[in-house]
């Protein structure tokens, strides 16, 4: 089942990320951090597939009010290639269009082979005009 993102979700969503190697920083609490503060912007657009008792997939959806942005979309080892990634993307997009979004934007590392090829499987476009500019304001190095 694809639904909305709930509170009682957080842990599920880091332990997910954490498996997918998305973010280096899930034991230190900003992951979950990130994620409660998700919730109090546009909260309909961060959905989580539930299954086996717990969150098996996620993606955050977001918008400025212009284009919507599409981060973290994750799906359990075991599941990808299951067709769950799409199903997300797709409830996703969908939620975007009732909002009136007609554009997403979303990044990819560029070493990421597979994410590449799953997103040109949807019919999503590299954008070579685009370059993708990161300042730290806290000094870190992390480039999450």
């Amino acid at each position: 089942m694809i639904r909305s993102v709930e509170p009682a979700d957080v842990d599920g969503i880091v332990a997910l990320w954490d498996e997918a190697g998305m973010t280096s920083y899930a034991l230190s609490g900003e992951a979950a951090e990130e994620i409660t503060a998700k919730l109090e912007r546009d909260p309909d657009l961060f959905l989580v597939a539930e299954g086996d008792g717990g969150v098996v997939a996620a993606v955050m959806g977001t918008w400025d009010g212009h284009r919507g942005r599409i981060k973290r979309l994750a799906v359990r080892g075991d599941l990808r290639r299951s067709g769950l990634g799409r199903r997300m993307i797709e409830e996703l997009e969908r939620r975007v269009v009732e909002k009136g979004i007609t554009r997403i934007r979303l990044e990819v590392w560029s070493h990421n082979e597979d994410g590449m090829a799953f997103w040109e499987g949807l019919g999503y476009t590299l954008e070579p005009e685009i370059r993708y500019f990161v300042r730290n304001l806290d000094d870190s190095d992390d480039p999450c």
